[in-house]
């Protein structure tokens, strides 16, 4: 033990003063500058700092140390600098039966411990403090009141004597030092506090605010650091899979992280352990026996050494998990954590209301949508559920439709244009017993750059135009059936993202992050080979045979001529009470006509004729405008079936113009005669160099 001149004794006194005179007065001048001393500190190691220099000239001693105790844990967390001159700081923390400071705290009396390193009581505290070389321990209770606070040691590395008069000075030192620290305690919890509740009002501001949903989180975590010190903080929710989606990520380390976005299985993680007790959980880099999820591994492995998760708890039900990672062995308090568990209750909460929000939101934008949909359906006065015929063919379709409607399977509808893929898809709809509307996109009739959005919808701002959300035809078909016509015209690096959705019942809109899962039924109909197209890579083979689970393939209008009539009859009553006529009779000459007209429009063609002839018909009797019957003041004109070659057809339309005296369009053009769409036949006579005025 060092004495005031340098010597050493295996027996020296722990205190250099003389019991009489000025050594008792520089003992008292010691305490008082020992008050002085700790007053103006305001951290636990400058604390400790503060009365190792003050006892420095009483006091002999290597090391000195105050050991509070934490009721939280019941613990004893030290903090231990060396003597003057070499203030290097130690940390020891351990439970209070595992430490003799323990000891002194429970049972309110001095402890002089000596050789320490041939101590049994205590083993894990001798071989933790070896490293310190400490022969002598001194401990003294740090007490102010009735409130035990911990404990006051000073070690020495040579035995040392200590008298009954020391060990009463030091109690008054420690007596001293107590009320320092009880006020320092009071004033860092005072200040925690309010520092916590500022950060939790910041936080607030933060989640009430309209940032995105990313530099929301970085926000929190940011207001976070300030309190509680992390490395990386992430935030998860559940799915209806049972697994976790990364929903946020803010982290201060260089790389290597990218991974830990992705969504994930919680078994075996402390988000599972999290998830299955509904309390926090801290974990460290040793509890690989704990975690075996390689997820915990891959943490480890990119330097955390510690993390604190916890529940995100909101109206009774965990949504999701808070965690936050150091890359330090920094404990995590029970004040951490409850703090956490605040903070995690709080985004919680927000995230259901925002969550509820924008469920409230897509709602409202979604029936805006399906009403403006129904209305211009309506206003197509589109046959729906309408199919008209008797013969054998058609009651086969009718069978097919049946059969599959009930089933909830893909249905794959083939036929040649105009022959009412679209009734029999609404058939299957109509039949399904499905509760949501039934959508309908036209893949041919929307340009390629666009259709994505039009299926999937999109993001505000995810591309140029963007200017709002936009809710898309899978989100709208939600509970009912997506008509998908035209499907061979589809691009081809489309299809991929079509496949997931049928197949996973999920997707993304464009420009978001946040997968949408919808209960649709899948109708697609084509009038191509789709299997020929397949073998051309010009359709992907996955989605024909997932949209090819049940053919349904529609007859064309000449192969079933036993149901022109009634389909004469049909299209006259509809569109005779459209424009207010009063027809009654059908010429037995012109439904023969049609009969014997091989429609290469199909129903689509005999409606438009029908609704032409309507017009053009002035009494009760209907005037049929088509090919091969005679109108009011043109020769007749042959059927364009019955002409071979160009040379005919060109003819053919030669006749027409001339009968129509050169008009084009219009109820009396040379269109409305051959029975076809204007645009048809001026790309017809471009063809043929024919001009458009005739004599």
């Amino acid at each position: 033990m060092r004495n005031l001149d340098g010597r050493t004794s295996a027996d020296s006194p722990f205190l250099t003063y003389s019991n009489h005179g000025a050594g008792k007065d520089q003992l008292y001048e010691a305490v008082m500058q020992l008050s002085r001393s700790i007053a103006g500190r305001n951290d636990l190691p400058s604390l400790v700092e503060g009365v190792a220099e003050s006892l420095a000239p009483i006091v002999q001693f290597d090391h000195v140390g105050l050991i509070l105790h934490d009721a939280n844990e019941n613990a004893m967390q030290g903090c231990i600098v060396n003597e003057p001159g070499n203030p290097a700081l130690r940390s020891l923390r351990l439970p209070v039966n595992q430490d003799p400071a323990g000891w002194v705290w429970l049972h309110q009396q001095p402890l002089v411990v000596s050789p320490l390193q041939l101590d049994t009581r205590w083993p894990e505290f001798v071989d933790r403090t070896r490293a310190f070389g400490i022969t002598t321990l001194v401990l003294v209770p740090l007490t102010a009141g009735h409130n035990r606070i911990g404990a006051l040691g000073f070690g020495s590395v040579v035995a040392a004597s200590v008298t009954p008069a020391q060990i009463e000075y030091l109690q008054r030192v420690a007596a001293e030092c107590a009320i320092a620290v009880e006020s320092f305690l009071a004033k860092q919890a005072l200040a925690q506090e309010r520092d916590r509740l500022r950060t939790l009002c910041d936080i607030t501001n933060a989640l009430v605010s309209n940032l995105e949903r990313d530099a929301l989180f970085a926000a929190v975590s940011a207001q976070l650091s300030t309190v509680l010190r992390h490395d990386c903080a992430r935030l998860a929710l559940c799915n209806q899979e049972g697994s976790l989606d990364v929903y946020a990520l803010h982290t201060a380390c260089p790389q290597g992280f990218d991974t830990l976005k992705e969504s994930y299985d919680p078994a075996g993680t402390p988000a599972g352990e999290v998830l299955a007790t509904g309390n926090p959980v801290v974990a460290h880099h040793t509890d690989a026996g704990r975690f075996p999820s390689p997820l915990f591994q891959q943490f480890v492995a990119l330097g955390f050494r510690s993390v604190c998760a916890v529940p995100l708890i909101a109206r009774n039900h965990t949504i999701g998990v808070l965690s936050l990672n150091r890359m330090t062995d920094e404990d995590w308090s029970t004040e951490d954590t409850g703090f956490l568990l605040q903070i995690g209750r709080q985004i919680a909460l927000t995230l259901e209301n925002s969550f509820a929000y924008r469920e409230l939101a897509d709602l409202k934008e979604r029936l805006v949508t399906e009403k403006l949909y129904l209305e211009d359906e309506i206003c197509s006065d589109q046959n729906i559920g309408s199919m008209v015929g008797d013969g054998p063919a058609i009651q086969g379709v009718m069978r097919a439709i049946r059969t599959v409607a009930p089933t909830q399977a893909s249905v794959l509808i083939l036929g040649e244009t105009g022959t009412g893929k679209e009734l029999v898809a609404r058939a299957i709809h109509e039949l399904s017993g499905r509760r949501g509307s039934f959508v309908k996109v036209n893949c041919a009739a929307i340009p390629a750059s666009l259709l994505e959005s039009e299926l999937f919808g999109h993001e505000k701002g995810s591309f140029t135009g963007a200017v709002a959300q936009k809710i898309g035809r899978f989100e709208l078909a939600h509970e009912g059936t997506l008509f998908l016509d035209e499907i061979g015209e589809m691009p081809l690096e489309l299809q991929p993202k079509l496949l997931r959705a049928i197949q996973d019942q999920e997707f993304e809109r464009v420009g978001g992050n946040r997968t949408i899962r919808t209960n649709v039924r899948f109708v697609a109909a084509t009038n191509r080979d789709l299997k020929t197209m397949v073998s051309e890579n010009k359709f992907r083979a996955d989605l024909y045979y997932r949209l090819h689970v049940f053919p349904v393939f529609v007859p064309p209008l000449r192969e079933r001529r036993e149901d022109i009539p009634l389909l004469t009859r049909y299209f006259v009553q509809k569109h005779a009470r459209q424009l207010g006529r009063n027809i009654e009779t059908i010429p037995r000459s012109a439904m023969d006509a049609m009969i014997q007209y091989d429609w290469p429009g199909n129903i689509r063609e005999l409606q438009n004729v029908i609704e032409r002839s309507v017009i053009l018909t002035d009494g009760n009797t209907l005037h049929l405008a088509m090919p091969g019957v005679e109108q009011n003041t043109a020769a007749p004109i042959a059927k364009a079936s019955s002409l071979n070659g160009e040379a005919g057809e060109r003819d053919e339309i030669l006749k027409a113009l001339q009968a129509a005296s050169g008009q084009v369009g219009g109820a009396k053009g040379a269109a409305a005669l051959l029975g076809l769409k204007r645009t048809t036949l001026q790309s017809r006579m471009r063809k043929f160099k024919i001009a458009r005025s005739y004599n």
